[in-house]
């Protein structure tokens, strides 16, 4: 699973790291994972859902940043399962999308989100294997709903 997270990671590693604190409620069925810089839950079968924030440098909208990940992804070998779908948090406008990536003989599915404000861009992650990301998919769109990012 690490490996599924690993590009965009990288990608974003050249953007400094917010500190600032973040509100989500966890999908359920997970627990909160406590420490660090960014919100963490786990569920019992080890996938992890991790939101955090960035600064947004170049500040750019919502509409740049989702067209930059998707061809980010894309060029990592990252198969889209669908169009982006826009959410709302609070009174902000989100996107999410849903990847697929081989991994040995399982699929994996990846779910990455974004909100982006004046300052920061929030971006919502979680991978697992199919099986468990279907088992979870409502809970993690749910829970995106819930997402506060510093303004």
């Amino acid at each position: 699973m690490r490996r599924v997270l690993l590009p965009f990671g990288v990608a974003l590693m050249l953007l400094t790291v917010s500190c600032s604190r973040i509100s989500v409620v966890p999908p359920a069925g997970f627990a909160e994972l406590k420490g660090g810089r960014s919100y963490r839950a786990i569920s019992p079968e080890g996938m992890l859902y991790r939101v955090r924030s960035i600064k947004n440098e170049p500040q750019k909208d919502l509409s740049f940043w989702g067209d930059a990940l998707e061809n980010h992804l894309r060029k990592e070998g990252y198969r889209s399962s669908a169009d982006a779908q826009s959410f709302e948090s609070g009174d902000r406008e989100g996107l999410y999308y849903e990847w697929i990536l081989p991994a040995g003989n399982e699929s994996y599915l990846y779910l990455t989100a974004l909100i982006v404000t004046e300052r920061t861009i929030t971006l919502a992650e979680a991978a697992a294997p199919h099986p468990v990301f279907t088992q979870y998919r409502q809970a993690l769109l749910d829970s995106l709903t819930s997402i506060r990012p510093r303004r």
